[in-house]
């Protein structure tokens, strides 16, 4: 016998129902707050329903939480991190190393978020931060690979929004099964490099370092890097630096001459060529016709989150 209309809807509306169950299962974030001093509301509890967060407190809950409930993702909550709870994470990576991680922390320092992104670290936050921040950084791991699309949890690496010096929110290219230029990725050869940039680009930067990191010579690590992407390490930095200086600009007042040497520049001759190269406009260009920005929309890659950090292959 054939179904009816309405049987016909009602069977659609149950299956789209177990999609999005579905969906919301694998949503699961399992919270480990190892704040010392808690505060109410917190972010955990102010999540949206989208996310379905379990907190946990105890690190010898941890592992078997992660191993039973089979999370979407993990935070780590800390207000002064210590030995104990940046181990937990470090044993949770070791454990589960294609869990995404996103750890939290009113304490920053340089040497702190390095050592995150040597563990490979989904993103590292400081707070304070707002909820929506907080969900954009979420999101960022579903616009790299879908739970869908990870069946089995594929190893994912990424370097997601870091903070700025001014406390400005600036995304960074996240790494989730391709290489720089649209190749299947090694996670295990470039990912802290890339990492390293996103947490430094305003410093000085040295190619040994980042080959250190990526556990390989510079030589290998510069002829590597060039092979995979198409173009070296330092045309990377660049532009790193030409689209955060971009950003600064299109988001805020600042000056040309005050978003170059925030960036990381020094010659704002060389500022300039490289900026020109990048988006097609001058610097000041950009920044005097912001607001009217279809004008300038019609210069190649004018818009900075267009910009080509890592191009297709061609």
């Amino acid at each position: 016998m054939k179904p009816s209309g309405r049987e016909n809807e009602r069977t659609s509306l149950h299956g789209a129902s177990r999609r999005q169950a579905k969906a919301m299962a694998a949503r699961t974030i399992l919270w480990m707050d190892l704040r010392t001093t808690l505060s109410e509301p917190d972010l955990c509890s102010s999540l949206p329903k989208s996310y379905s967060a379990q907190r946990v407190r105890q690190l010898r809950e941890l592992l078997p939480a992660v191993q039973s409930r089979c999370p979407w993702a993990v935070c780590f909550e800390y207000d002064v991190p210590d030995d104990s709870g940046l181990e937990a994470l470090a044993e949770v990576k070791r454990h589960h190393p294609a869990l995404p991680i996103v750890m939290l922390t009113e304490r920053h320092a340089k040497t702190l978020a390095n050592w995150a992104f040597r563990r490979c670290v989904w993103d590292y936050v400081v707070k304070p931060v707002s909820v929506r921040y907080l969900c954009r950084c979420l999101t960022s791991i579903d616009k790299a690979a879908p739970p869908a699309e990870r069946p089995g949890r594929q190893v994912l690496t990424a370097a997601g929004p870091m903070p700025s010096l001014s406390g400005t929110s600036l995304s960074v290219p996240s790494l989730s099964g391709t290489s720089l230029a649209g190749k299947p990725y090694q996670r295990t050869t470039l990912a802290p490099a890339v990492s390293y940039v996103a947490a430094n680009y305003p410093e000085k930067l040295r190619l040994a370092t980042a080959a250190s990191l990526c556990d390989l010579s510079p030589f290998q690590f510069s002829r590597n890097f060039k092979k995979e992407n198409g173009f070296t390490f330092r045309d990377f930095v660049v532009r790193v630096r030409i689209q955060r200086a971009a950003e600064l600009m299109r988001q805020s007042a600042v000056s040309v001459t005050e978003a170059a040497f925030v960036v990381g520049f020094n010659d704002l001759s060389y500022f300039a060529r490289m900026f020109r190269r990048q988006l097609g406009v001058s610097p000041s260009h950009y920044r005097n016709e912001k607001e009217e920005r279809s004008e300038v929309r019609s210069a190649p890659w004018s818009d900075p989150r267009q910009l080509p950090l890592f191009p297709p292959e061609e």
